[in-house]
């Protein structure tokens, strides 16, 4: 018995795929445990499985029917999603067909267009939208019943892109940026290879979309205190303020300024401005170790003194180099400094600039967090929000990942390794509508 899929080009792939829909054939547990069929592909998922074993690249959006897992089979280089099928899609949920088609059809004799549309039609673009045809009163159609939601057919494109990295390589320009150490002695610049390692995970990730990309890196060199007006020098935040490029960050505020200056924007807070005296609560803030970061001022750090007042044990616990932590909400989550195992935070954060280029922070608490977060970046498979007048809002998801360490020889560095990664709740959009 076969009890998994054999790879394509095994002796028994043609055997399997001829007997995959046959009940007890050695595919058949798959449809019978619980699986669910990609429509594009037709191949299934078992319950237990993510990712679908038939082919290597990973597709960010062949949903699965109802199921929320994504088929491998087609990668980046399948057709873009139609947005208005996920509007029709998000529609019927709450309603049937045949009420959704009527409530079109109203809106449409409310205003006077004279479009309407069919049953059928809706019926079809929801199940089979690679063989609809649309006539432009259609369109007008529907555009008149979603705008009253702010669905705007006008304002929004009509295919879909695809995560972030999609997003990210609408330009064609992708900058990377991260934390460096100057060492002027040494006529040495360092880095963090946590960061390094994020870098190329993130390179590799890009380079699946199948788009010709220019890739750069610039070196964000640290000082503190920082003074914002000495920053607009430098390479990278000349790349920043020109705002042309896609760009991303690497490493929290404390890691990389230039993520300090990104996410400061993107949350319209102003930088290096601690945030006991701002009026504006942001939905995360970085709890830092004391020893590192007692001076540093970030709109995003809170610091020992700052946590006194409503969190005075805690406030203990960082005065003495004990631990770290994140704030998301209420919600405080706490990351030893020492350890066997334990888990470290980071946050992701996207935007659409006003000029179409992305900007993407991946900041974790500590180094290996940073990279753990890169790792979990091409599960984003929410759309970045639109904006026809200046920036977007931002899609921002908070991620956690276990941390293992062993016991360190004379000759070790950074003896940390990353077990796993994973989103700590849903992606989020700031400000959210509320």
């Amino acid at each position: 018995m076969i009890s998994e899929p054999p790879e394509p080009g095994h002796v028994y792939y043609r055997l399997f795929c001829s007997l995959r829909g046959q009940a007890g054939g050695p595919g058949s547990r798959f449809l019978t445990a619980g699986g669910t069929t990609c429509k594009h592909c037709g191949h299934f998922l078992a319950r237990d499985r993510t990712s679908c074993p038939w082919a290597a690249k990973t597709c960010l959006q062949n949903n699965l029917a109802g199921s929320g897992h994504f088929c491998a089979n087609e990668g980046m280089y399948s057709k873009p999603p139609l947005r208005l099928r996920r509007l029709v899609v998000q529609a019927l949920r709450a309603t049937s067909v045949n009420h959704l088609a009527d409530l079109i059809n109203a809106a449409n004799a409310d205003a006077g267009t004279g479009c309407r549309v069919t049953r059928q039609l809706v019926t079809n673009l929801r199940n089979t939208p690679q063989t609809i045809s649309l006539t432009w009163d259609h369109l007008v159609a529907f555009h008149t019943y979603f705008k009253e939601s702010g669905a705007s057919l006008q304002h929004l494109p009509i295919l879909e892109t695809r995560g972030v990295f999609e997003a990210l390589g609408d330009k064609q320009r992708l900058v990377y940026m991260y934390g460096a150490r100057s060492r002027p002695e040494e006529q040495r610049t360092d880095n963090s290879h946590w960061d390094t390692r994020a870098h190329v995970e993130l390179v590799r990730q890009a380079s699946l979309t199948s788009r010709p990309l220019e890739f750069n890196a610039q070196d964000v060199l640290w000082r503190s205190p920082v003074d914002p007006a000495t920053l607009g020098s430098e390479p990278w935040h000349r790349i920043l303020a020109e705002d042309q490029a896609s760009a991303v960050s690497l490493g929290s505020p404390l890691s990389a300024l230039s993520s300090e200056i990104m996410l400061a924007s993107m949350f319209d807070v102003k930088a290096f401005e601690p945030p006991h005296v701002m009026a504006r609560r942001l939905p995360f803030y970085f709890v830092w170790l004391h020893r590192v970061a007692a001076d540093f001022r970030s709109a995003f750090g809170l610091t020992a003194d700052a946590l006194r007042a409503k969190h005075p044990d805690l406030a203990r616990r960082v005065q003495r180099n004990a631990t770290t932590a994140v704030f998301l909400g209420e919600a405080v989550l706490e990351s030893p400094t020492k350890g066997h195992e334990w888990t470290m935070y980071g946050v992701i954060a996207a935007q659409r600039r006003t000029t179409g280029n992305v900007w993407l922070v991946v900041a974790g608490l500590h180094g290996p967090a940073t990279f753990g977060a890169a790792t979990v970046v091409k599960d984003i498979t929410d759309e970045l929000p639109w904006s026809s007048k200046g920036p977007s809002k931002v899609l921002w998801v908070p991620v956690k990942v276990r941390v293992r360490a062993g016991k360190a020889k004379p000759t070790d560095g950074d003896i940390r390794e990353v077990i796993d990664a994973e989103f700590d709740g849903k992606p989020r959009i700031w400000p959210d509508e509320g």
